[in-house]
């Protein structure tokens, strides 16, 4: 994931067996009046609370608020678009607990990572 607006190859495939685990975003799936309040709310949203993350076996889990689900699902609504690479699990637990996003993946943590840049 990065701010252009075409495809972005993070690993590139040898054989067309790896060719199913290639990192490709396509930015452009995100409509273009949206990418850059989506990546302004991608930072906000996954990195405001540093402590709040964690990595987990092949990506990170991010402590979210109960107050941002909306912003959560509109998140997820174009990051699914863009990184068909990546999985996404959301836990919401009763009474307003903490939201746990769990965002895994071929590069998942250093692609969510370069956010940051």
């Amino acid at each position: 994931m990065t701010d252009g607006t075409g495809p972005t190859t993070l690993n590139q495939p040898t054989d067309l067996a790896a060719e199913s685990d290639a990192i490709v975003c396509d930015l452009s799936a995100i409509p273009a009046d949206q990418r850059d309040a989506h990546f302004a709310l991608a930072r906000s949203l996954l990195f405001g609370d540093e402590r709040a993350v964690r990595e987990v076996e092949t990506g990170l889990a991010f402590e979210l608020p109960p107050g941002r689900l909306a912003d959560v699902a509109r998140f997820l609504e174009n990051e699914r678009r863009c990184c068909r690479h990546l999985a996404f699990a959301l836990e919401v637990p009763p009474r307003d607990g903490t939201l746990t996003l769990r965002v895994t993946g071929p590069g998942a943590r250093e692609e969510l990572r370069a956010l940051l840049r």
